[in-house]
């Protein structure tokens, strides 16, 4: 699969930008090259079938957003987009589940059913469904509720916005309007349809920085999400009986770090894409390891979904506004539907309802604090780490267990390995030899976690100073930590994990 952390990619969009930037004067001629490109590496990525797939679906959410923004009831057509868009989605993500059955009907019929080998989950077609829907709800809002009137995309701009390279591989879940949450660098809200349809020339934005976010997705996803796999994660997942507790532990730990430098190196290097083509992007992680309780946890941790399943799937529930009893029930459809969007099996399903669970429990817990307190529920809110630096130490650690823990079935290829690896973890204790040094992994992770808080504002800083750092300075810095990743990443490109969500 076409990588864009591979040398061909790299090569390739130098050129690209070359020529981008020769038609600077011209956005209208970059949207575009930029729409070309992004059909092609569609195609590269997915082939015909992911190229076809994608444009129907632009075709038919176009016609609908022309039935939104001038039929006599919109709602109807929004409604019709949405539950077509759902189903789209759900029969390609869920087709393995039926891939079985479907195969024996049509053998039974003397029918090949050679050609179901081929059917695999389009390119990106989660990201643009989640786009498209976005989309259509914001315009049905800004006739029927009185909100602001945005741009309204054309044939060619609603392609460029579902199709757009950076983010439909890799994320972030970028709206066509401003949204609460969503943020880009500079923590300005970064809609995508005045950028595409901007009147003035676009310019490189924030160079530098784009260079050190490229370096450190290179450093995160190449050289540590890959060692981190390699050495500690893949072996153990796939046999967890053969491992101590302590190995299996270390997996444990190690998957949700080996995961949080896949995405979120991902997540840099599109930014990072982003900037150098003139567009801004949203931020989808601020430092979730470092999130005091679950719920700061999906406030920090790929934000461009959490604020989709928000404003999506929580909020037109109800939200909170109809009683403490209903909120939690909200809570607990949207995490699980959550669950459910990331695969067809129990393990998944489990992982939602266990975020909901503990989002459950947290608000439960600060609904109890403002009784016992007599405060307002908005007051009681993360008392504990609120109330001293060692309290907030503590729950950072506490929500930390709780995310690797949920990250088992998550990980696990089906509910039966997640259970066999909880059993290993709990009974391998005894007469099952250590085949690794796991206290070197635990004493690493250690050091990291000490340093994250650091890197954190070091990284914030960056993002600060974006248009102000030095442009020449850190070239020769920034090209030694590009050998330093040559010289320790492991053999091979990594792939992208959420690329099969």
């Amino acid at each position: 699969m076409f990588s864009f952390i591979s040398i061909e990619f790299g090569l390739s969009f130098i050129a690209f930008f070359c020529l981008y930037w020769l038609l600077g004067s011209k956005p209208k001629l970059q949207n575009l090259l930029l729409l070309c490109t992004s059909y092609l590496i569609v195609y590269l990525c997915g082939k015909i079938q992911a190229l076809i797939a994608l444009l129907l679906f632009t075709v038919f959410i176009y016609a609908t957003s022309v039935r939104i923004v001038h039929a006599a009831k919109p709602r109807i057509w929004l409604i019709t987009a949405i539950i077509c868009t759902i189903l789209n989605l759900a029969l390609w993500k869920y087709f393995d589940f039926f891939r079985t059955s479907v195969s024996y009907g049509l053998d039974s019929l003397k029918l090949s059913s050679d050609w179901l080998s081929g059917i695999i989950l389009p390119l990106g077609l989660s990201y643009y469904s989640f786009q498209a829907i976005s989309y259509l709800v914001s315009l049905y809002q800004q006739r029927c509720h009185n909100q602001p009137a945005g741009k309204v995309f054309t044939l060619p701009g609603l392609a460029l916005h579902l199709a757009f390279f950076p983010t439909i591989t890799a994320g972030p879940i970028a709206r066509a309007y401003d949204a609460r949450g969503l943020t880009d660098i500079y923590k300005q809200a970064c809609g995508m349809a005045t950028q595409i349809y901007t009147p003035q020339p676009r310019r490189i934005l924030a160079p530098t920085l784009a260079l050190c976010l490229i370096v450190m997705a290179l450093m995160k996803n190449w050289w540590l999400s890959g060692w981190v796999a390699d050495n500690w994660v893949d072996p153990v997942f796939a046999n967890p009986m053969q491992y101590h507790s302590l190995e299996i532990l270390a997996a444990i730990y190690g998957y949700t770090v080996q995961l949080f430098f896949n995405f979120s190196g991902y997540s840099d290097l599109m930014i990072a894409i982003g900037l150098l083509l003139g567009f801004r992007l949203p931020v989808n992680f601020r430092a979730p390891l470092l999130a005091h309780n679950i719920r700061e946890f999906w406030l920090r941790w790929h934000i461009s979904l959490s604020t989709w399943i928000r404003d999506y799937i929580y909020i037109p529930l109800g939200g909170g506004r109809h009683g403490m009893a209903r909120t939690q029930l909200n809570l607990l459809i949207a995490m699980a539907l959550s669950g459910i969007w990331h695969g067809t099996g129990w393990h998944f399903l489990i992982w939602g309802l266990l975020h909901a669970a503990g989002m459950i429990l947290l608000n439960l817990g600060d609904w109890l604090y403002s009784r016992l307190r007599h405060c307002e529920l908005n007051k009681a809110r993360d008392g504990l780490s609120k109330s001293s630096r060692p309290a907030k130490i503590i729950s950072i650690v506490v929500t930390v267990h709780f995310v690797c823990f949920c990250f088992i079935f998550f990980r696990a290829p089906t509910l039966n390995d997640a259970l066999l690896l909880l059993h290993a973890l709990f009974y391998n204790n005894i007469n099952v030899p250590l085949s690794t040094n796991p206290f070197y992994f635990f004493s690493l992770l250690l050091l990291a976690w000490i340093l994250y808080p650091f890197l954190a504002k070091f990284t914030n800083m960056l993002y600060k100073r974006a248009d102000s750092l030095p442009r020449y300075r850190l070239i020769l810095p920034l090209l030694l930590l590009v050998v330093l990743v040559l010289i320790c990443a492991p053999t091979g490109i990594p792939g992208f994990i959420y690329a099969n969500f």
